[in-house]
């Protein structure tokens, strides 16, 4: 279980940690997909963020 700060990205950071490859890939993609079909939208900084916190997961783990 992920502790939680109170602050988003914090957060957010810790809990793609627990997450399988699987998963990151899919909230990439979730994510790039909303961008696009909402590129106006109050949250598409935020899918920007989850889509980068995932791809620095998956870095990390690949060791790059």
């Amino acid at each position: 279980m992920v502790k939680l700060s109170g602050q988003w990205h914090t957060d957010y950071m810790a809990k793609v940690k627990t997450l399988p490859n699987e998963s990151l890939r899919y909230i990439i993609e979730d994510c790039r997909n909303a961008m696009h079909a909402m590129p106006d939208s109050h949250k598409w900084g935020q899918y920007a963020d989850e889509v980068h916190y995932c791809h620095m997961e998956i870095k990390r783990r690949l060791g790059k």
